[in-house]
């Protein structure tokens, strides 16, 4: 690329130092690098979070850009620091689930970092992965970076599963404003409907219509009147609450889940 792309997805947070340390590691060895700040708002440790977060953000991003993954990156034997090309774009991070969920059969191939034995790595980001990212900028091959990773880690990684006549639907995120992803995309939902009527039950609340978005006037039948279920950017199912946050007020969070039946 001419102008190097290098983003940045973590759970630092955005009122420490790590951001401006990371970056200016960046911009001091990669000449004319542009940093993107995906997030730094992923909940701490929270893999899954993080694995919406770089499969909906990240993905859309050129070919040839470096991607910088810092969520949960504890370096161990099980779950070395890796990277990942996938759909001609590099992410280096953990192998602690991310990928495999992430990226699925779009990944092309991964090598796995060399550590230092006795090295440091509290803050991976800075201290390696910085300089891998330069390599990859200067048009280091996978094979130079390290040796071939075999046999990612695979969690579970369930959007939603049929559950008698009904399907048990999974919150994967919740954004800053509180509106809840779920784990069915509105392809796989229609897929599934047929056409037919349908009732989501979240709590003791019921859903039975698709809005548009979030300010269109007619309401659920739901006694607080604000409860929309719609389709987000993402492609995926959103619940969200009309000015006010769904987590807040129905109480739900990612890993709990809905209920939806067809009639």
């Amino acid at each position: 690329m001419k102008t190097p792309i290098v983003t940045l997805t973590t759970d630092w947070g955005n009122q420490g130092f790590f951001a401006g340390m990371a970056k200016g590691a960046l911009m001091s060895m990669i000449e004319g690098v542009q940093v993107v700040d995906v997030t730094h708002g992923v909940e701490p440790f929270n893999v899954k979070a993080a694995t919406f977060v770089v499969k909906h953000a990240c993905t859309g991003f050129p070919p040839g850009t470096i991607h910088i993954i810092d969520v949960a990156s504890n370096h161990t034997e099980e779950h070395p620091f890796v990277v990942v090309k996938a759909k001609g774009q590099y992410y280096i991070c953990c192998d602690n689930g991310l990928p495999a969920m992430a990226f699925g059969d779009d990944i092309e191939e991964v090598v796995r970092i060399p550590v230092q034995e006795h090295g440091v790595y509290n803050f991976a980001a800075y201290s390696l992965f910085a300089r891998v990212a330069a390599a990859l900028a200067s048009g280091a091959k996978l094979n130079d970076i390290g040796p071939r990773h075999e046999g990612l880690l695979r969690p579970p990684y369930v959007g939603w599963m049929a559950q008698g006549d009904a399907y048990r639907i999974y919150i994967l995120y919740t954004d800053n404003y509180g509106n809840a992803y779920l784990g069915m995309s509105y392809k796989e939902f229609t897929e599934l409907r047929q056409g037919r009527p349908f009732i989501m039950t979240v709590r003791e609340l019921e859903v039975t219509e698709l809005m548009a978005s979030y300010y269109q006037q007619h309401a659920q039948r739901d006694p607080r009147n604000k409860l929309r279920l719609t389709v987000s950017a993402t492609g995926m199912l959103e619940l969200a609450v009309k000015e006010s946050s769904f987590t807040q007020l129905i109480g739900l969070k990612a890993n709990d889940s809905v209920l939806l039946r067809f009639k």
